[in-house]
């Protein structure tokens, strides 16, 4: 199983949620690549079974501007042919309302438009992870595994 791990962090928060997803992943037995999402081709991602992205939500509840690019460009894909196998973490900060964590959402939404299936629900947490996140990045990376799993059984019936 190929996953490509795509990040864009600021304070370092969104790529040690990559570091701790791509643990996970090898732990499980998979191939991974994590790189930033600025210097990724969106027309690659169907060389990858699944695709993980670690983000951080920007002021005014807005994917980050050096995933702008990036984010545009999904919606110029096909991600249905095998069909991809996405999940998305977020870190943020509560003090910004409505806005907080909102990036992970926006992501699905256009990861789902474009054709791609949803491995698992969003990670959201406020913030660098800590101890007591653990669990979450442990039961989204089952999850994601399960489905990806799941979709190559699927295409072989």
């Amino acid at each position: 199983m190929k996953v490509l791990i795509l990040y864009e962090s600021i304070t370092g928060n969104a790529k040690g949620m990559a570091r701790i997803l791509d643990q996970f992943f090898k732990h499980a037995g998979a191939e991974t690549e994590t790189s930033q999402m600025q210097q990724t081709d969106v027309a690659t991602l169907v060389d990858y079974d699944a695709v993980v992205i670690a983000t951080y939500t920007w002021s005014g509840g807005v994917v980050p501007p050096e995933a702008d690019d990036f984010y545009g460009d999904i919606a110029g894909v096909d991600l249905s042919a095998k069909p991809l196998v996405v999940g998305v973490a977020g870190t943020g900060d509560p003090w910004y309302g409505k806005d907080y964590n909102t990036a992970p959402d926006l992501f699905d939404e256009a990861f789902v438009q474009a054709g791609a299936v949803l491995g698992a629900e969003p990670i959201k947490i406020e913030q660098g992870a800590q101890e007591k996140d653990i669990p979450a990045f442990a039961a989204f990376t089952k999850s994601m595994i399960a489905k990806v799993k799941a979709v190559q059984q699927a295409a072989k019936e």
